[in-house]
């Protein structure tokens, strides 16, 4: 059980870039993180992380050991949530999800009734700021979300699922034959995502960093009803790359990198707590789809 904890922390480690941001992310102090992965580096018998830099990096011992690890929480997660038919999972569940999550989310809770035909699913949509707080009221058992830092999951239990990076997306035909994001840009109308969002904010930061001042013609608060609107040529816009879309298959877009650092819009599950034998099959579910 200690490993299985020390490898949880391991993970956190990996996926946030440091012991404080993992400590936020386990319920531990930064001593108890730092303790655990001295512990596991014994165990190991080899160094899991690079500490000659002022950010923790793991080391190539480390990048290796990661997905494996993350398989046997996988595997030792779905022990837990496995249960002989005579003690099969029943009761009410409530779950909120993004807009953009929904179809995902929705065809994994398909799978849940099928799995477990006693279980009651009710499930709503909302934004992330919305859900979370739903969450830590109670009123909701689990939640498909966008992170962000300003979101506050003291006493919840959060997993990443997916990150999804930040692209350009433009109309094949209004665009053809320009490669360059900044150049669309700066001469193509500008369907802006809804700035008070943390899309919207990171969104703003590139076209700061450019030093652009796009030809904005509407702000939406819908990734896949811009994506609709770029379809019909009305502009270009900066949006996560919304995973399961295939986007990059349909014939009338166009999905191009941005300049600089790779930015990402990163995607989870938040968990109550209160259910955690239903809503842990339900992330089980979700971690399934997303590998595929």
């Amino acid at each position: 059980m200690s490993n299985i904890r020390f490898f949880k922390t391991f993970i956190a480690v990996a996926e946030y870039g440091s012991f404080a941001a993992a400590a936020d992310r386990v319920a531990l102090t930064n001593a108890a993180v730092g303790q655990q992965m001295r512990a596991l580096e014994e165990e190991m018998r080899r160094p899991l992380f690079d500490r000659s830099q002022r950010q923790v990096k793991l080391s190539r011992d480390g990048v290796l050991l990661l997905p494996k690890a993350k398989r046997l929480l996988a595997d030792y997660e779905q022990m837990i949530a496995e249960a002989p038919d005579d003690m099969a999972m029943e009761g009410e569940v409530s779950i909120g999800g993004i807009t953009s999550g929904m179809g995902l989310l929705a065809n994994c809770l398909v799978q849940l009734k099928k799995l477990h035909p006693r279980i009651s699913v009710n499930l709503m949509t909302a934004r992330s700021e919305e859900v979370v707080s739903l969450v830590h009221a109670g009123k909701l058992d689990a939640a498909l979300l966008i992170e962000t830092a300003r979101q506050n999951f003291d006493g919840l239990s959060w997993t990443l699922l997916y990150n999804e990076p930040i692209v350009m997306l433009a109309n094949t035909a209004q665009t053809s034959g320009i490669d360059d994001a900044v150049e669309l840009l700066r001469t193509q109308p500008f369907i802006r995502y809804d700035r008070s969002t943390a899309v919207g904010r990171k969104v703003q930061s590139i076209i700061k960093s450019e030093s652009v001042e796009p030809l904005e013609i509407l702000e939406l608060n819908s990734i896949i009803g811009i994506a609709d609107l770029v379809r019909q040529q009305v502009g270009v816009a900066i949006v996560p790359l919304l995973k399961n879309f295939d986007w990059h298959k349909d014939p009338s877009l166009r999905v191009l990198p941005l300049p600089g650092d790779l930015a990402v819009r990163r995607v989870g599950i938040l968990e109550q707590g209160t259910k955690s034998a239903i809503t842990g099959e339900i992330r089980k579910l979700l971690m399934s789809a997303v590998a595929k």
